[in-house]
């Protein structure tokens, strides 16, 4: 039994659960995705699942998770542009952006998957920035059901990793800052905001 695979599918799964939760709180008025955040997200996330599928050696089980979140992330984002569900955009959420882009550049030039994908974990930390910005100053909505799901699904992600002792280390960067380290973050920014300490 492959329990690579096994964590990596669980991994994926749980990511799409909980992005359905997202979507919900969305339709509920739960959570005010902000388009900076989301919309760096979707771009780099797609750089990210292709430099990531190289990175975990074409392992698509270890991988499902990058495509299951980008695929999330660009319903929402259009889901939320439709209905007009966006908080609103700051110049430093501009200067994320073009970050971004810097990256998707540099990686279209040199062509190196393991540097692009680590530097796009820099990027990925960042634009969580906006959205802790707008917890801390109640201009975001944000409820803690998704946040901390899809906590769940990179925690399987790097559970995945660890049954694949051949796997480039660059692998554990992105579920470990970015699934756990960023998300983890927010959630306990949206607790302490519920109890009124921030």
């Amino acid at each position: 039994m492959n329990y690579s695979y096994i964590f990596g599918l669980l991994a994926g799964i749980t990511a799409l659960i909980a992005y359905g939760l997202y979507f919900k709180q969305i339709f509920k008025g739960q959570s005010t995705p902000n388009p900076s955040t989301w919309g760096i997200w979707f771009l780099i996330g797609i750089i990210n699942a292709i430099t990531y599928f190289s990175v975990t050696n074409d392992n698509l089980w270890q991988s499902f998770i990058v495509i299951a979140v980008t695929l999330s992330v660009f319903i929402i984002l259009v889901y939320a542009r439709i209905k007009g569900r966006f908080a609103r955009v700051s110049n430093i959420e501009i200067i994320i952006f073009v970050l971004a882009l810097v990256i998707g550049f540099f990686w279209q030039i040199t062509s190196n998957d393991r540097v692009a994908n680590l530097l796009l974990q820099g990027t990925y930390i960042i634009s969580y920035i906006p959205t802790i910005f707008g917890i801390i100053k109640g201009t975001g909505k944000e409820h803690y059901v998704a946040w901390s799901t899809v906590i769940v699904a990179y925690l399987f992600s790097t559970i995945s990793l660890l049954f694949d002792p051949g796997v480039d280390w660059i692998a554990y960067v992105h579920p470990i800052v970015n699934g756990l380290l960023g998300n983890g973050v927010i959630v306990a920014l949206i607790l302490l905001k519920k109890t009124k300490k921030i």
